[in-house]
């Protein structure tokens, strides 16, 4: 994409970082506004690296709070424009527990960061992306919501459907303007996400991909590039399964 403005949330992960490197790369890289939590210096030493100066701009914002996340978007309008591509990626490292120790507060915080955090930033942004030639909303979902959910994650799992519903709600409603709305649902991503996963977890997932691993972050970034590229121009409101063949 040339010189777009791309607002990435959740730009600390390990995906997140992985793509700002990507898109850096590029012939005529975007400008990128990359949210994090509590990492800014993570992002602010990538742009060292990259030699990126102000095409890469670390945005802190507390996805917790509901203020915070409105006077960001506010922010953004004011400073920069509306954004023509918003990749959004946030979420609490998966816990993988029992439906019995369910934990309420850990389900409304992921909810807030995931969801609520979306559907504040998306409200602002859209009026303006859809009157743009072209723009790209694209969620990181996850293979959860593509057949049988898995055990001991229903936190996660009613998260990642509800973003599902979003993503495809949105796409119904702006299937009519130059936006386009999709997801990637990616299988187990060896990350730091995983880091409250038991070792065994991890390892039966691989086993269990035709790939015989688990997805790596490029894997992940690759299918996130793609939809956001002009090749995919006609491509709106899917789940693009990055799993290996695990999950279709």
């Amino acid at each position: 994409m040339s010189r777009d403005l791309i607002f990435l949330t959740g730009a600390s992960s390990d995906i997140g970082m992985t793509l700002i490197r990507r898109l850096a790369a590029a012939p005529e890289p975007p400008r990128i506004l990359a949210h994090c939590h509590s990492s800014a210096a993570r992002i602010e030493e990538l742009r060292d690296q990259l030699s990126a100066g102000d095409s890469l701009v670390p945005l802190p914002c507390d996805f917790r709070s509901e203020n915070d996340v409105r006077d960001l978007a506010d922010s953004i309008i004011r400073e920069f424009g509306c954004p023509n591509a918003v990749v959004h990626l946030p979420g609490l490292k998966l816990v993988y527990e029992r439906f019995t120790k369910f934990d309420w507060g850990h389900f409304e915080t992921d909810l807030a960061v995931q969801l609520r955090s979306a559907v504040i930033l998306l409200r602002r942004f859209l009026p303006a992306m859809a009157k743009m030639p072209s723009s790209r909303v694209v969620f990181l979902l996850s293979s959860v919501t593509r057949g049988t959910p898995p055990k001991f994650l229903s936190m996660y799992n009613i998260v990642k459907f509800a973003q599902l519903g979003l993503m495809r709600s949105l796409a119904s409603e702006y299937g009519g303007t130059g936006i386009t709305v999709n997801a990637v649902s990616a299988g187990m991503v060896d990350t730091r996400f995983l880091e409250n996963v038991p070792d065994l977890v991890k390892e039966m997932s691989a086993a269990a991909s035709p790939k015989g691993r688990n997805a790596t972050p490029q894997d992940v970034v690759s299918a996130i590039e793609f939809l956001l590229s002009p090749a995919a121009g006609y491509i709106h409101g899917i789940e693009l399964p990055v799993t290996g063949g695990a999950v279709y």
